[in-house]
């Protein structure tokens, strides 16, 4: 894989993370080409290939998530999780995720670097793209 996709796969996980908006989300690939619906059973509005990186927020059988910017639903039963869900920092449950406007910032915070998924990361301190924010190479 060449560096540019995996910048935009980043990207869109992160954004993902962001417009997911719910309690809990999880990494999840895909077993098989699947729609990406509007609501749940509802409208396709674009198919996702087999093997594709997916940030995802589950509720019984239905999946929120995002491809290609775009927000919708997909099968639990289509999807293989690649790592456990963890809590999401969100308004509702009175915390917030840490925003840090450069990568001093964090090292003075002592929060460098920070890996993809906590909080803390974001694409626009990644510049590496390799998952880690304010890493070493990152000066």
């Amino acid at each position: 894989m060449t560096a540019f996709p995996f910048r935009s796969a980043l990207k869109t996980l992160a954004l993902g993370a962001t417009l997911l908006g719910m309690a809990e989300a999880a990494t999840s690939v895909t077993t098989t080409s699947l729609n990406l619906r509007r609501t749940p059973g509802g409208a396709v509005v674009a198919v996702i290939p087999a093997n594709t990186l997916l940030i995802t927020a589950c509720d019984g059988a239905w999946c929120r998530t995002t491809y290609r910017g775009r927000g919708g639903y997909v099968g639990r039963a289509y999807l293989k999780a690649v790592t456990r869900s963890a809590p999401l920092n969100s308004a509702s449950s009175g915390a917030y995720s840490r925003f840090y406007a450069s990568c001093t910032a964090m090292r003075r915070a002592g929060a460098a670097p920070a890996r993809l998924g906590t909080p803390g990361y974001r694409v626009g301190l990644d510049r590496n793209g390799n998952g880690w924010a304010c890493d070493q190479t990152e000066r």
